[in-house]
């Protein structure tokens, strides 16, 4: 019995551990399209801004998309313009590869992913024309070396998709703009919160003076 609950225990840390690694978001590094499929012909789901905080919750085998959460959407983002803060610089996701941000490698079924994601979305009309697209190989995108990576690997011989700018070096900071923004929002939540405790401090308040009243009467 005591076995059992140790390996019990040692089961719940781990998961804690994983669930605590997916919980660091990672950011856009350039205006960049979320689809609805790992290719390029797949409806866009919406565009996500330069500097935008994503969770990223699984990257083809290959690394040449990732599967993101931006606010309630859901989709597919090119993995070079994925950026992680890594000991106080961004490096895009390539450079170290979605095993050592505990990225897990997923495949992509559009009937399952559509049926999860996109029910009464105005691409979900189409579902049956994607549900037997044959997603392709991505056209210029080499998949990641064996082993130990150098920086930048990626970029040898590399050319950014079609009307889009190539992924910024390492070293990029997100617009101050953004920060910003992401900074106020912040302070609204923490604002809301400490009110919320505030309320719930005078109700305990109130309903502890109701009691030494009572006790005086009596």
């Amino acid at each position: 019995m005591r076995t059992r609950r140790l390996l019990a225990a040692l089961v719940a840390i781990a998961a804690t551990g994983v669930a605590a690694a997916h919980a660091e978001p990672g950011y856009s590094t350039a205006n960049v399209n979320m689809r609805t499929g790992p290719d390029i012909d797949f409806p866009r789901v919406t565009v996500i801004p330069e500097g935008e905080p994503i969770y990223i919750e699984g990257c083809l085998r290959d690394e040449s998309w990732c599967d993101v959460r931006w606010g309630p959407d859901r989709g597919w983002v090119y993995s070079e313009y994925l950026a992680f803060d890594y000991r106080g610089e961004m490096v895009p996701l390539p450079d170290y590869g979605a095993a050592y941000f505990r990225i897990p490698f997923v495949t992509f079924a559009a009937r399952d992913y559509w049926g999860r994601y996109y029910v009464n979305r105005p691409w979900w009309r189409e579902r049956d024309r994607w549900y037997g697209f044959k997603v392709r190989p991505r056209p210029g995108w080499r998949a990641p070396p064996s082993g130990k990576r150098r920086a930048g690997w990626w970029r040898d011989g590399y050319h950014a998709p079609r009307g889009m700018r190539p992924p910024p070096d390492r070293g990029w900071r997100r617009p101050s703009r953004v920060e910003h923004r992401h900074d106020r929002r912040d302070d609204r939540r923490d604002d809301r919160r400490d009110r919320r405790e505030d309320r719930r401090d005078d109700r305990r308040d109130d309903r502890r003076g109701g009691d030494h009243r009572g006790h005086d009467r009596r």
